[in-house]
């Protein structure tokens, strides 16, 4: 899996109705979640990004927005990865909107893993024995199982990974870089933590 031949995709199309507004245009550290997560795309190497479904008002990338409408972000992965593939790329990386802290270092290692140890067609990120569907490595066809999937009616991610398989990359980076950023108080508390790094 080249890099060359993966793309990112970034899930941008929430409702953010916990957060109360667009969870992509908030700032950290002077950057957009969005652009934080664009950035990181940019330093591994991707040349082709993705952003599913965004309503906001900054963006430098490509959006796409659903073709099976309300199907939560399987819907999104799915023309994601229809666009990807017929652009000639093989995997993406996927990645929410609303986890910016993650490390690049630790979506490198990710993508390693996919490249070069999983037979699998999909990899998850795994920490404390959590699997993270949306921090993850996906083959680009996968489109069409999916596809399949969401005209049953279906739209858990979980149920439709069971289905195909995965395998996981254990990291052992510290617990609060995968903090999922949907809450004003918990982005209150990142914005405080952050500002004393």
């Amino acid at each position: 899996m080249p890099e060359n031949k993966t793309a990112l995709v970034i899930l941008a199309g929430g409702k953010s109705s916990r957060m109360g507004r667009e969870k992509s245009d908030l700032i950290l550290n002077g950057n957009t979640f969005l652009e934080i997560q664009i950035e990181k795309g940019k330093q591994l190497g991707i040349k082709k990004i993705y952003i599913s479904g965004y309503k906001g008002v900054r963006c430098t990338e490509e959006i796409v927005m659903d073709r099976i409408k309300n199907r939560g972000p399987l819907g999104g992965l799915e023309a994601c990865f229809r666009k990807a593939s017929e652009e000639g790329f093989s995997h993406c990386l996927v990645l929410g909107v609303d986890t910016p802290l993650v490390p690049k270092e630790e979506l490198k290692s990710l993508v390693d893993k996919a490249q070069k140890e999983s037979e699998n067609r999909v990899v998850l990120l795994r920490h404390a024995e959590k699997e993270e569907s949306l921090m993850s490595v996906y083959e680009s066809s996968l489109y069409q199982e999916i596809a399949q999937f969401l005209e049953t009616g279906q739209a858990s991610v979980f149920r439709f990974l069971n289905q195909v398989g995965y395998d996981c990359y254990d990291t052992q980076a510290e617990e609060w870089y995968f903090t999922n950023i949907n809450e004003p108080d918990v982005y209150q508390e990142i914005c405080k933590k952050e500002q004393k790094i």
